[in-house]
């Protein structure tokens, strides 16, 4: 059973992944992208906004999400910080999972 969670979970993130430059495509208006974003929230990985053409490996992916993690409260509210760490805990599931089983 835990195997068919992860493989689902792997193929959900999968897709997300391939959505991604959609859902950015369509905010791209306004964006904040090239702002100094020392004191701004990360709505990419938030919200799926003002990624632009944003492809992480699924290390990269770890890594921003911890360094956004890290910025704690000064920037984030509570709710942005357990949605973080939800997905920290999935890429490093993910990670896990395709490490251990090869990445098939």
């Amino acid at each position: 059973m835990k195997g068919m969670t992860l493989k689902i979970m792997l193929v959900m993130s999968a897709s997300l992944a391939s959505a991604l430059p959609v859902l950015a495509s369509d905010s791209m208006g306004g964006g904040s992208m090239g702002q100094d974003n020392r004191d701004m929230k990360n709505e990419c990985l938030l919200m799926a906004k003002n990624c632009g053409d944003q492809v992480d490996t699924i290390q990269q992916r770890i890594g921003r999400i911890s360094r956004e993690i890290s910025r704690g409260k000064a920037v984030y509210t509570d709710q942005e910080l357990r949605q973080l760490r939800s997905q920290l805990e999935e890429a490093n599931q993910l990670l896990e999972f395709l490490s251990t089983n090869g990445g098939a």
